[in-house]
């Protein structure tokens, strides 16, 4: 224990380790998203679950991005779906206008979205 003297009197310091006790940001939690008319129109037209279902986690994504920053990135860890149908399912949302695609070899598939 390390003491200071302050008018005379003995006062015990307690060194405070400030790394210790970090508070951890709590992770981005959605209770519910706004779906535009013209992606309820678009996605209308298909008949693939796996289409509306990536369309869904697009716009959590989006919404996610708009908060934090950054860009959309379809991982099968974000998505939870095989790779060809992730592509498939991203490529007819780019075939209704509703993302814009930018694909880079082998890597995870990031999508913009055109319009919220």
């Amino acid at each position: 224990m390390t003491y200071v003297m302050r008018e005379g009197r003995r006062i015990v310091v307690e060194t405070l380790n400030p790394g210790h006790e970090r508070k951890r940001r709590k992770s981005f939690e959605y209770e519910w998203v706004k779906v535009p008319r013209h992606w309820v129109t678009g996605l209308a037209r298909t008949r693939s679950a796996a289409t509306y279902r990536l369309a869904l986690i697009v716009l959590i994504e989006a919404f996610k991005r708009k908060h934090r920053g950054g860009e959309v990135i379809l991982s099968s860890k974000v998505t939870g779906m095989p790779h060809t149908t992730r592509i498939r399912a991203a490529l007819e949302l780019a075939e209704f206008g509703l993302i814009q695609i930018k694909s880079e070899g082998t890597r995870a598939t990031v999508v913009s979205v055109i319009r919220l």
